[in-house]
């Protein structure tokens, strides 16, 4: 599937759970990532977002992709009318003001290292809209935090 988009249309998992903490959620991946020696990758998002839907398709779909996500402590933080995790939100300076999804890299210790909105990720098609692996896979090279 490498270099294939994945359409925003098409329905998609449900990786984001409204019931949950953020904040909670983000420590329990900050002790994880400082016990692995790994970064955290918060994707910021909705289940209601047909662009976060896309991501999270892509992020399964992929071999290559999950394999360098696998270098991450991922955390999908949920944004939607039911919960907007305001404590969360504020410690990663309110990335929703970029859209949806937000990508963050924090460092093991929950400090916001690079937010990128996905919109660089999109493959600018507009007769197949979605995100581009190839895009993705660098972005996530480049943050993962080796050598």
């Amino acid at each position: 599937m490498a270099g294939i988009a994945v359409a925003a249309s098409a329905p998609g998992p449900a990786p984001y759970d409204p019931s949950l903490d953020g904040w909670t959620q983000l420590q329990t991946a900050g002790r994880k990532a400082v016990a692995e020696n790994r970064r955290v990758l918060v994707i910021v998002g909705g289940n209601w977002c047909k662009w976060c839907r896309a991501l999270g398709r892509l992020m399964a779909g992929d071999a290559a992709l999950e394999a360098k996500f696998g270098r991450y402590d991922v955390v999908h933080l949920n944004y939607s009318k039911e919960n907007k995790n305001p404590e969360a939100m504020a410690h990663l300076g309110n990335p929703d003001k970029l859209g949806f999804p937000s990508l963050l890299v924090l460092s093991p210790q929950l400090k916001v290292l690079h937010t990128q909105s996905s919109e660089v990720f999109e493959t600018g098609n507009s007769a197949k809209p979605g995100h581009d692996p190839a895009k993705l896979l660098g972005f996530l090279k480049r943050w993962d935090g080796t050598k």
